[in-house]
Formats: structure tokens, C-alpha cells, sequence
């Protein structure tokens, strides 16, 4: 099979990441760069080390383009959806940075798109390629634990003027959410370890940074079909270094980060055994796993085959993000079926 064509729209933080993890994965290659500025797009491509690369100002151009068959989404949020449905409806394979969309009717329309196009499609809940992530999901696969009965993530991330996201991160309209913007990550943790789907959630919120549009701070109670309950919780103002704590309650012991206590599993176990390994302990993009979804991405391509975290899934996160949004604004249990109905037009 001949390398995979890639085209980066948009050229922020994040797509330095895509780019330099699409450059080590030898079936595919970056073909060209999409950004309103031209100038800052040559020192993208120069910084990242592409030589040549056809840079475009306009989608529409980028998504002419024959020699491109997929495409990375490292555009503001609330473009996401407008820059999606445009690439599925010309065929092109999708890697769409979080959030997918700021709202469930724009998600409902990509989804839509994705699906009449039949394109592939991941959404960049990259900590699944994160190695604790992936350690406490081989711990629970093996059932070391037992069935999970309550669950705890936790994103705390103070993401002030010292990051250059700050100057849109702040609106409402292009971050949606302190759930939306990066608070997403914690929720689908949940979602991948409990493997159950959630029914009805709860949620307060506030804020102390006068200059966000929106609740910064939001803490969540959620129950899942299985019967198991949980807690989320997100933090923009947390003066602490970041923090992404995971906590799970099994019937037959217990996780908390990198740590296993599981005396059926382990025996003769009296504390807590503790496992060295890379844990998502920064909220700089250039410590996340980008290589893993990278490469996971183009296997998907390459086999004709769906992602764990394509967008079908992701919307399962996203409706979560957008019912406690709501219950914190509106002061009242939400029902996830009620964001679905939104989303599916059901």
C-alpha cells in the first residue's frame, strides 16, 4: 500500500505533535499544511522538520488536494465541526482533536457526515495510548479487581495566560466548557475503565477567574447502567501542579493511579503494589502519547477498520460533557438520553 497522504488543518500547539508523530510512522506522510496565515504555516512546517509541504490558506483547497487522504483537525473547537463535516463529505479519514464539537447538535451533524461518507474516523482522547491507561485497562481486563462499583477522575489543570491557548480558551464559544475545553480527558477515562454507559448525572459548578466566560471548576456524580456510581471533576483554577487522579473501587480490590492492591490476584499482598511507568501527570501535549494514536489512526486506515475511539464513541463522552454542563446550569438531575435525543434526532 502506498503512503498515506496526510493534510494538518490548523497549526497551533497541538499539530506539532500530529506532525512530528505522522513523521515517524512510515506509512504515511505529511503532504500539506492548511492555516490563514501562510507565514506561520512555513514555520510550522520548518520547526517540525517537513522540507517540503504544500501550505494552503483556504480549506477548500487543502480538501481538493488528490494526494491527501486524511486529515488532522488541530483547529479551534468550535470549527471542528464546520472542518469535519466538510472532510467526510470529501472523503477524506478524520483525526479530530477534542472537544468533536461545543454542542450536541453540531456532534449529531458530524456524526451523520462521518457515517453517509463512511470515512475513518479518531478522536484524540490521546491518554488512551498512555501507558498507565493502558496498564489499569489490562488490570481490569484480567479482572484483578473484580467489577468496578465506584469510580473517581479527576482533571485538575491550571491553564492560565502562561499557555497561548489562554486568549480563546477563556470564551465560551470557542472552549465551550471547562469540561469541553480539557476536562473531556477525565470523562472518558471514566467511560474506558468503568465499561458501562451512564444514565444520569448531577453536577455544581463555579469559577474564580473573572476573565472565563464560563464555570471553571465542576464536580459530577454519575450513575452507569451497571449499576456502579462515580464522580468527575475538572479544574482550570487549581494552583497546584496538574493533576489527573484515577481512583476504582472492585469488588475484588482497588486501583488508584499506579497503584493495585488485589489480594486474590496477588497473593500473599499486604499493601499497595506500586507500578513504575509513564503516567499522564503533565498537561503539556508534547508529553501525551501522540505516537500510539498516531500510529493506531493509520492501522485503522491501512486494515479498514474502526477505532475504539472513533467518533461513535467519542459522542458517548461528549453527551456525558453536555448533560453535567447542563445540570450545573440548570441546578437539576440531567438524563444522558436526553442529550442523545439532541445529538441522534431521535
Amino acid at each position: 500500500m502506498e503512503q498515506i497522504g496526510i493534510g494538518v488543518v490548523g497549526i497551533g500547539w497541538v499539530s506539532s505533535e500530529h506532525i512530528r508523530s505522522y513523521r515517524k510512522n512510515s506509512n504515511c506522510r505529511v503532504v500539506a499544511l492548511c492555516s490563514r496565515s501562510r507565514e506561520r504555516a512555513q514555520a510550522q512546517a520548518a520547526d517540525t522538520g517537513l522540507g517540503e509541504v504544500q501550505i494552503y490558506e483556504r480549506l477548500e483547497e487543502i480538501l481538493a488536494d488528490p494526494a491527501i487522504s486524511a486529515i488532522s483537525i488541530c483547529t479551534r473547537p468550535d470549527t471542528h465541526p464546520e472542518v469535519a463535516i466538510a472532510a467526510a463529505r470529501a472523503g477524506k479519514h478524520l483525526l479530530i482533536e477534542k472537544a468533536a464539537a461545543n454542542d450536541p447538535a453540531s456532534l449529531g451533524k458530524m456524526l451523520q457526515a462521518v457515517q453517509e461518507a463512511g470515512v475513518k474516523t479518531v478522536v484524540s482522547f490521546v491518554l488512551r495510548w498512555n501507558p498507565q491507561f493502558q496498564w489499569i485497562r489490562a488490570m481490569l481486563d484480567k479482572e484483578a479487581i473484580g467489577p468496578i462499583y465506584y469510580a473517581e477522575t479527576d482533571y485538575w489543570h491550571h491553564i492560565g495566560p502562561q499557555y497561548s491557548q489562554y486568549r480563546w480558551n477563556v470564551t465560551r464559544k470557542a472552549a465551550g466548557s471547562v469540561l469541553l475545553s480539557a476536562g473531556c480527558h477525565a470523562v472518558d477515562a471514566i467511560r474506558y475503565f468503568v465499561q458501562s454507559d451512564v444514565e444520569t448525572v448531577s453536577a455544581f459548578a463555579n469559577k474564580r477567574n473573572p476573565e472565563y466566560e464560563y464555570d471553571t471548576n465542576l464536580v459530577g456524580i454519575l450513575r452507569f447502567q451497571s449499576g456502579a456510581i462515580g464522580k468527575v471533576s475538572a479544574s482550570f483554577d487549581a494552583k497546584c501542579p496538574y493533576q489527573f487522579n484515577i481512583d476504582l473501587l472492585g469488588e475484588d480490590g482497588a486501583i488508584r493511579d499506579n497503584r493495585i492492591f488485589a489480594q486474590e490476584f496477588f497473593a500473599g499482598q499486604n499493601d499497595w503494589i506500586t507500578t513504575p511507568l509513564i503516567t499522564p501527570s503533565s498537561g503539556d501535549v508534547s508529553h501525551h502519547p501522540f505516537d500510539g494514536e498516531i500510529n493506531h489512526f493509520i492501522d485503522c486506515i491501512r486494515s479498514n477498520s474502526e477505532s475504539h475511539v472513533n467518533l461513535a464513541d467519542a459522542v458517548k463522552t461528549h453527551a456525558i460533557c453536555f448533560a453535567l454542563d447542563r445540570s450545573a446550569s440548570e441546578q437539576r438531575t440531567v438524563t444522558v438520553a436526553e442529550i442523545d435525543r439532541e445529538i441522534y434526532g431521535a
